[in-house]
């Protein structure tokens, strides 16, 4: 045990305080992740099965990226390739900065974003060229959990950004949300 570094945890509370900060991080993260939900699907519901809940989860430690809070909203529509149904992916995500080709000083990249999880590589490829010939201020990247063909992400520094990406990401979908995969035989 590191005498010093168990004595430091425990003075002035400071364990107890570093917990108490992380629990209300994520708690704000949540309730953003939650209205941006809430928002994509009232601007597109025919995309997304009726009611369908939340379930945001949180990774502060991932093998595949650094952290993440994220939720995936299950669709209507389907990888006409795979048959899959799609999902909608929306995150708070932080990365290696040169996974997504970006620089900065700040160590790890924060960015909110979007993907849509069991997609087909070619709805990925047509939005992303509809969107740079368009005025979006978006960029896209690998996805790297492998279970979207990219994803679509705007980085952020602090709370003004994260919500004015959030809302940005939220009028791409509802601009293109519609592009992806097709309805299901079942919904038809």
């Amino acid at each position: 045990m590191n005498d010093e570094f168990v004595t430091e945890a425990i003075a002035n509370d400071r364990c107890l305080k570093a917990k108490r900060l992380l629990d209300r991080f994520e708690s704000e993260l949540h309730a953003e992740l939650s209205r941006v939900g809430t928002e994509m699907q009232a601007a597109q519901p025919e995309l997304f099965e009726s009611d369908a809940p939340a379930n945001i989860k949180y990774k502060w430690n991932s093998g595949t990226i650094l952290a993440n809070i994220r939720d995936n909203l299950p669709m209507t529509r389907i990888n006409p390739e795979t048959g899959r149904q799609l999902k909608l992916n929306i995150s708070v995500r932080w990365v290696n900065p040169t996974d997504w080709g970006e620089e900065t000083d700040a160590g790890a990249l924060c960015a909110a974003c979007y993907k849509i999880n069991n997609d087909h590589a070619d709805d990925f490829e047509a939005v992303k060229e509809q969107t740079l010939a368009g005025d979006w201020d978006v960029n896209f990247g690998p996805d790297q959990f492998n279970n979207a063909a990219g994803i679509i992400y705007i980085p952020v520094t602090d709370a003004t950004e994260l919500r004015t990406a959030t809302d940005h990401l939220i009028d791409h979908f509802e601009a293109f949300g519609d592009h992806w995969g097709e309805e299901s035989e079942s919904d038809e």
